[in-house]
């Protein structure tokens, strides 16, 4: 038989950091395979035979972030799998390409940063349409679920809805993993709870559709609550220089935190530093509570630092500039992950 080549993270790595089993497929090898990427998914679920979610990822597409940065690979199918199987009627979604107009660029100033050198001519992919999930009626959660594992918001947060254990895998991490680079994996923590809910306005987003609020909003909306939502969560994300290099290319297309992409505490913090513009009368009233129970008050925002950084420096002091992640650690991948194959 043939064989599908897969990367597990498996439950337990990263020194126990990892809760559940996270399984990534590169796209190319469904491409070659020459199998629909539900039947790869199948395949890897069957081989793997335990509780996982299943996440085929093009390299060669782009995706947007909930707050509003371009990444350069994509979530282009997810599905969540246990005891071999993969639920039919709601275990899979497939997720169809969103073209390039001018109209969506007007419409999505973010998206402005597919017109770089880094994204132009790439094909964008971010959340199901309601087509993508049927039979199934559409919902506010773009998620799959089979026995104990839901697979949501396209891939980056999965959950052991037994156990009632979760981990956050945001799409930077997911890159890492697929290009054998590095991860930093802890807990969540305040600021990227508070974080994860200030979001941009998209069609067809991966966790929101378009009536959800604007760059300067939230969509938690849980005032001084918003920081607990997700702090106890693992999170497997890219580490905090690679995190910023990603979150400057936006910047340098001219991208305006608060107006363009959110006024996440990450997005803020290093606007800051190097002395970006940041839209602080388009943060709404909701927003600053949140913001200010993670210490990220006006007055801070606004104020200057002493010295402000240049970007190769803003890059290497990112550790101690980017907020978030508690008891964080950096892995190499190839030291927590499986490459395995599946037959099909």
């Amino acid at each position: 038989m043939n064989q599908l080549k897969y990367k597990v993270v498996p439950q337990g790595a990263a020194e126990g950091r990892i809760p559940i089993n996270l399984v990534y497929i590169d796209k190319k090898d469904v491409d070659a395979a020459g199998i629909y990427m539900k039947d790869a998914c199948a395949a890897v679920a069957k081989d793997l035979n335990a509780p996982a979610s299943i996440d085929v990822i093009d390299l060669d597409a782009v995706t947007v972030t909930s707050d509003g940065i371009m990444a350069p690979c994509a979530v282009v199918a997810f599905a969540s799998a246990d005891r071999g199987i993969i639920n039919p009627e709601f275990g899979f979604i497939g997720v169809s390409e969103k073209p390039y107009s001018t109209q969506i660029v007007k419409e999505e100033p973010h998206l402005r940063q597919w017109n770089t050198e880094y994204y132009h001519g790439r094909r964008l992919y971010r959340g199901p349409y309601g087509s993508d999930m049927l039979p199934r009626w559409t919902m506010n959660e773009t998620q799959t679920v089979t026995g104990r594992i839901a697979n949501n918001n396209t891939g980056s947060e999965v959950m052991n809805v037994v156990d009632m254990t979760e981990i956050l895998t945001p799409i930077f991490g997911m890159h890492q993993i697929m290009h054998d680079g590095e991860v930093l994996v802890g807990m969540s923590g305040p600021e990227v709870s508070v974080g994860i809910g200030m979001i941009v306005r998209e069609h067809n987003g991966r966790i929101f559709g378009w009536g959800s609020v604007p760059a300067g909003g939230t969509a938690h909306a849980s005032g001084i609550y918003a920081k607990t939502v997700k702090s106890d969560c693992a999170i497997m994300a890219a580490t905090k220089s690679v995190h910023a290099q990603f979150v400057l290319r936006a910047i340098n297309c001219g991208m305006v935190v608060a107006r363009d992409i959110s006024s996440s505490p990450v997005n803020l913090a290093i606007a800051r530093a190097i002395g970006s513009p940041i839209d602080v009368d388009n943060i709404s009233k909701d927003a600053w509570i949140e913001l200010e129970s993670v210490g990220f008050d006006r007055k801070w925002v606004e104020s200057k630092p002493e010295k402000l950084l240049t970007q190769e420096e803003l890059v290497a002091q990112a550790d101690d500039i980017l907020p978030g992640i508690e008891g964080g650690k950096k892995f190499k991948v190839s030291d927590i992950v499986e490459v395995r194959y599946a037959a099909y």
